[in-house]
């Protein structure tokens, strides 16, 4: 049975991805701004949760490579509090966004002008409790560990390469603190939440 489940899956997601990586660039290397706002909570006892400490408006920039329907991204989010800039969330991430297009307008290129996204990605992360200096040093972090999201966001295309956009964000995080990863009294895990609005640039055939 759980053999046939997976097999069902993939043969459902084939059928979703391929025809949306055909109208998708092969290659898009991709450089955006964004601002919106990030939250979560703890699900470890005794143990307080970066992202529920940082929890708050912020802005940032994310910056990858996209193969077909596999992206690698940098993402970094700066929190800002009480007028401030406060802590920084760095997280470096791998998995899959599926293009889907939305409407009948086109491109010059071809590629649809509205576009929703469909994403998975895992990998690590940095936390810091205060504005970043680089080279980041591991004196400056609060928080690292692992880090996991399933995201829909969408798209609309000004022309071939500048984009408008938004994206839901919901997360898995294990975080052992920023010293020695073998002292398990300050590992935390838990669950976040994020809203961006972007602004993107888009590179790539």
């Amino acid at each position: 049975m759980m053999k046939r489940r997976s097999i069902l899956g993939a043969v459902v997601f084939a059928a979703v991805a391929v025809p949306a990586a055909a109208e998708a660039r092969v290659v898009d290397l991709h450089l955006g701004a964004n601002a919106g706002g990030m939250y979560g909570w703890g699900t470890t006892a005794n143990t307080p949760d970066f992202f529920h400490q940082a929890a708050g408006p912020g802005f940032g920039f994310e910056a990858g490579l996209k193969l077909l329907i596999f992206d690698a991204s940098v993402n970094f989010l700066q929190i800002v509090k009480n007028g401030g800039l406060d802590g920084t969330l760095i997280q470096f991430l791998i998995g899959t966004d599926v293009e889907l297009p939305a409407g009948s307008t086109k491109l010059p290129n071809g590629q649809s002008v509205n576009v929703v996204h469909i994403g998975a990605q895992a990998g690590g992360a940095l936390g810091t409790g205060a504005p970043v200096m680089l080279p980041i040093t591991n004196d400056q972090l609060a928080d690292k560990g692992f880090v996991s999201r399933f995201w829909i966001g969408y798209e609309y295309y000004l022309n071939d390469f500048m984009a408008v956009g938004a994206q839901g964000i919901f997360g898995y995080h294990y975080f052992w603190g920023a010293q020695a990863i073998n002292e398990t009294a300050g590992h935390s895990s838990g669950y976040h939440l994020m809203a961006l609005a972007n602004f993107t640039f888009h590179f790539g055939f």
